[in-house]
């Protein structure tokens, strides 16, 4: 087993699954210190990186490796080659010249060149990785003296890379993909290292496969047998359930999974009695049924707005006159049933508009918005996609946009100036459960809502059928229109919608 310690000098490839860096030798186990006819070359995966290599940045790598020679020009090139090496760990330089090199030549430190970068070793001396590591304002006081105050933002951002480096090559050691090891060290900092030697399975919250998981935990010395493995294991098997689309779960559905994963009747059965209880998840007793805390927070959250929207009800004469003046406008007359969906828009809070194709929606729709314009409602309508907000736009006659879009800009309120705000959303049955979250979250809770759309198709890809519950639940005010107008019945299109 060979190893080598290098300073980067060139990063080659970068791509979605490896990665090709190479560098200048440093220590004296690697033959011809800084001589350029000399380099060391790495390919590997991106998961087994701890960091993403940077021209400046000091390694270590250890692993087979194979000498080639590379031309380049007159010269010859002896070129050490890592293949998937068995360890990497990137160290932050502790000498001057190489700390002034690093920090001059590393993107991550814009605007701070070799004088800078000298400057402070010379003021400063191995101080200064104290200095940039604590962020304090007497560290930054001290730091003015040679920096501007873009330049201390600039250190102190590109220092912070590398705050955590010492967690990031013991991440990478056990197995756990760059993009992972960044999302878990953001969130725990400089924790990670203890959360992790306590319940490695914590991992599952960032993307890791319980399989994987398991791999690690054998590396820290756990038993299989440790409850945060067994409440893990039921906690995959739920989340299995919330991809295919459910909100939660049932102890028939979830057994075969975690059969599975834990291969032992007496630990399956030890998670189902004690795997509840690690706050990921909710059982209901009284159902049977595992609520995922994220799932079941955001259906209360969606089911209140909607609940609270409903006790509003809007009987005055001036809404009775927008509905007449909106629907005498029309240059045909209206079903008995499609008069009813537009009085039960205009009257409730919240209302739901059903049926299949032809049906008649967008003419209700259209009517009811002209009413709700005259009653000196903004009106707000959205679709999932940018091809259905376009298609809106032409059935209606308003200004639509995106959910997408909706969510991007500043929540829907009232002010002053107007006060009344009505949001439509159309095809409402693609709608999963943490979209309409995050639109109800986006809402004053002034805001009225329509929904539009057909239960029976296009369901959501995500988890929660939001329009199918409404519906089914009865809570909400819901005209289904079930007469199609839009093409005689001799046809055989209705019949074949249906």
């Amino acid at each position: 087993m060979n190893e080598d310690y290098f300073r980067v000098t060139s990063c080659q490839h970068e791509g979605a699954k490896y990665t090709i860096f190479s560098g200048v030798p440093l220590k004296a186990n690697s033959y011809c210190i800084n001589s350029g006819k000399y380099i060391i070359s790495i390919r590997c995966e991106n998961q087994s990186l701890p960091i993403k290599p940077s021209v400046g940045q000091q390694w270590r790598v250890r692993g087979e490796r194979v000498l080639e020679v590379v031309e380049a020009g007159d010269y010859e090139l002896q070129q050490h080659v890592y293949n998937a090496p068995v360890e990497m760990e990137c160290t932050l330089p502790e000498s001057g010249e190489a700390l002034i090199r690093f920090i001059a030549s590393d993107r991550d430190f814009t605007g701070i060149g070799e004088v800078k970068a000298r400057a402070l070793w010379d003021a400063f001396g191995s101080k200064l990785h104290q200095m940039l590591r604590y962020d304090t304002a007497d560290h930054r006081e001290l730091l003015r003296g040679i920096l501007s105050d873009v330049s201390v933002d600039a250190i102190y951002n590109g220092y912070a890379k590398y705050r955590n480096l010492a967690h990031a090559n013991w991440l990478a050691s056990l197995g756990i993909p760059l993009r992972i090891q960044q999302r878990i060290l953001k969130y725990h900092d400089e924790r990670t290292v203890d959360v992790l030697k306590g319940n490695p399975y914590a991992l599952l919250g960032f993307g890791m496969s319980f399989a994987d998981i398991d791999a690690i935990s054998e590396q820290l010395g756990l038993e299989k047998s440790t409850p945060v493995r067994l409440a893990a294991a039921l906690e995959s098997a739920i989340r299995k359930q919330v991809e295919k689309g459910h909100t939660y779960a049932t102890h028939k559905a979830l057994n075969p999974e975690i059969i599975k994963l834990l291969g032992d009747k007496e630990l399956v059965s030890e998670a189902f009695s004690q795997g509840h209880r690690n706050g990921q998840f909710i059982l209901r007793p009284e159902t049977g049924t595992y609520h995922p805390t994220a799932q079941l927070m955001m259906e209360s959250v969606v089911a209140k707005r909607l609940q609270t929207l409903a006790t509003i009800k809007d009987e005055d004469e001036s809404v009775f006159k927008a509905l007449i003046e909106a629907v005498l406008e029309l240059p045909y007359d209206l079903t008995e049933q499609q008069i009813e969906a537009v009085e039960s828009s205009l009257t409730n809070a919240v209302s739901c508009i059903t049926g299949g194709a032809g049906t008649g929606k967008t003419t209700v729709l259209r009517t009811v918005l002209k009413a709700y314009a005259s009653l000196g409602y903004e009106v707000h309508a959205v679709a999932l996609s940018g091809r259905a907000a376009m298609r809106l736009h032409e059935s209606i006659g308003f200004f639509t946009k995106t959910i997408a879009r909706l969510l991007r800009e500043e929540p829907i309120s009232p002010s002053l100036v107007q006060p009344k705000h009505l949001l439509v959303i159309d095809e409402s049955s693609m709608i999963d459960l943490p979209t309409m979250y995050r639109i109800v979250t986006h809402l004053d809770p002034s805001v009225r809502i329509i929904l539009t759309g057909d239960p029976n198709q296009l369901p959501p890809i995500g988890c929660g059928k939001v329009l199918s519950d409404i519906v089914e639940s009865g809570a909400i005010a819901t005209v289904e229109l079930d007469i199609v107008k839009r093409q005689e019945g001799s046809t055989g299109i209705p019949e074949y919608s249906a």
